[in-house]
């Protein structure tokens, strides 16, 4: 049996080589930052030309700055499933046989769940936002959108959403380890709707119409979760 130490250690070396190849995967990252930039920027680049602006510059370092953060964001992204592997053959010893299963299951759900999630923000929530706020911004001046703070706000709901819909994965596991239970969880329900118009409120102000866009996902994702914590307690 293996000491905490060596446990320790185990875990060190695994992270190591997690993050030996999200640095690998973010240089050449870095190498095609223009062919990633146009991609991710396109769809909002469009609805910004469309309603009279123009995504700029502010200091000689901005676009050194953009080109490494998406750089880094896509060489951890495509990190993830790795990691994920990494995480679960460090758990898998300490599982019983019959709860093993759930690494291979739940390990690709959760990587699809948080693709989705990511989707969601860029398809969905993100372009309807920048064209609500720049229409406003319209009747105050001319819009010049600076690139640093838009990359960092479109990353910033991609990061949040994708994790949001890690939520019934989550939900499952803390119940399977018996830290949650559907009958806690259905007291729980009113408040997660008020939860859900919170975090909604947070991540796209000023909109209410995109705040329901966000919320309504938040209360499915977490009546999914109590779907699931219910299978998992039988």
């Amino acid at each position: 049996m293996m000491s905490i130490m060596e446990h320790l250690d185990e875990l060190k070396k695994r992270m190591l080589r997690v993050f030996l190849l999200a640095l690998i995967l973010s240089i050449i990252s870095l190498v095609f930052y223009k062919q990633i930039f146009d991609f991710f920027i396109v769809d909002i680049e469009s609805i910004i030309q469309d309603n009279g602006g123009i995504i700029a510059i502010q200091s000689i370092t901005e676009g050194w700055v953009v080109a490494a953060k998406l750089a880094i964001t896509f060489g951890v992204i495509l990190t993830l499933p790795y990691f994920l592997w990494e995480l679960s053959m460090f758990f898998k010893p300490g599982l019983k046989q019959h709860e093993q299963k759930y690494i291979f299951i739940l390990v690709p759900f959760s990587i699809i769940s948080f693709g989705i999630g990511a989707l969601f923000a860029y398809i969905i929530v993100i372009p309807r936002l920048v064209n609500f706020l720049i229409k406003l911004s319209k009747d105050i001046g001319e819009p010049v959108i600076m690139v640093g703070p838009l990359v960092s706000q479109m990353v910033t709901f991609i990061f949040w959403l994708g994790l949001v819909f890690e939520l019934p994965i989550i939900m499952f596991l803390l119940a399977k380890i018996q830290l949650i239970n559907y009958d806690s969880l259905r007291k729980f329900r009113r408040w997660m709707i008020l939860f859900a118009f919170i975090f909604g409120a947070l991540i796209t102000p000023t909109d209410p119409i995109s705040q329901i866009i966000v919320a309504v996902p938040v209360m499915l994702l977490f009546e999914a979760g109590m779907f699931l914590v219910k299978i998992g307690e039988k």
